[in-house]
């Protein structure tokens, strides 16, 4: 079966709405965390307790990314690891991209662009039959976000059985969507799991954002959001994160920002 890369190829209208929506349920059958965690994961509060939508949008750490490049406008997400750096995939930034966008959200719902100063792709990224090997990014900003950061995990090694949160601005809402899944794949290059067509999954537009956990109340990245094998995003998916602990992965992004947390 082909792969599906997670990221959005395409214009993003100009009126993107700027809430966070909560999905319901989880890969493989969880159950959900309440929508204060949820929110609280990515930085933002719940408007509506037990509802769906979360305030805030402007402080998320989840950022929306736009690429110019030569197929056309790229939409993917990402993770504000630092004030100024973007953790994402590298599948998002092919060859020839000319500019890259980071989306920044005021308290009154208006958006703006900041423009990326440079990024760097994993030297050792590829594509594989089955598999994004290294697909891992980060983008420099000209300018610090004041969202939320995330740090990297990696106190904790990923396993299989782990519930991790998945948050992304991708389909079908192309809002940021914070949802759950349980991970039944690990090793040293991905950690994934099989989605069934009820709860969470990640869609076209979520490349690049967070597979995370939240430990002692603190969110760590553990994955970055990869590919999957159903177009739809639908039942019988396999969707794959790159698997920041790994030591090819971990290396890379120290290497880029030093300054970001590890724990």
């Amino acid at each position: 079966m082909s792969r599906f890369l997670r990221g959005w190829w395409g214009a993003v209208a100009a009126a993107v709405v700027a809430v966070v929506l909560v999905a319901c349920g989880g890969g493989g059958g969880d159950s959900m965390p309440s929508a204060q965690s949820l929110c609280n994961s990515i930085g933002t509060q719940p408007k509506i307790y037990n509802g769906t939508a979360c305030g805030q949008p402007e402080a998320a750490s989840v950022i929306l990314l736009q690429m110019a490049t030569p197929g056309g406008v790229v939409t993917c997400s990402g993770t504000l690891i630092t004030p100024t750096k973007v953790l994402t995939a590298a599948h998002c930034l092919p060859g020839g991209t000319s500019q890259v966008m980071a989306g920044a959200w005021g308290a009154d719902g208006s958006l703006s662009g900041v423009p990326a100063s440079g990024w760097s792709v994993h030297p050792g990224f590829q594509r594989t039959a089955s598999v994004l090997v290294n697909d891992a990014a980060v983008v420099f900003l000209s300018s610090p976000l004041p969202n939320t950061t995330m740090g990297i995990l990696l106190s904790q090694p990923s396993a299989k059985g782990q519930q991790v949160f998945i948050a992304g601005w991708g389909a079908p809402s192309f809002g940021l969507m914070v949802g759950a899944a349980t991970l039944g794949l690990v090793n040293d290059n991905s950690v994934g799991y099989s989605f069934s067509g009820g709860g969470s999954n990640t869609c076209s537009g979520d490349s690049g954002g967070p597979a995370f956990r939240s430990v002692g109340g603190r969110s760590g990245v553990v994955g970055i959001t990869s590919s999957g094998t159903a177009g739809d995003c639908g039942g019988k998916d396999q969707s794959l994160f790159t698997n920041v602990q790994g030591a090819a992965v971990i290396d890379f992004i120290r290497s880029q920002a030093p300054d970001a947390a590890y724990f």
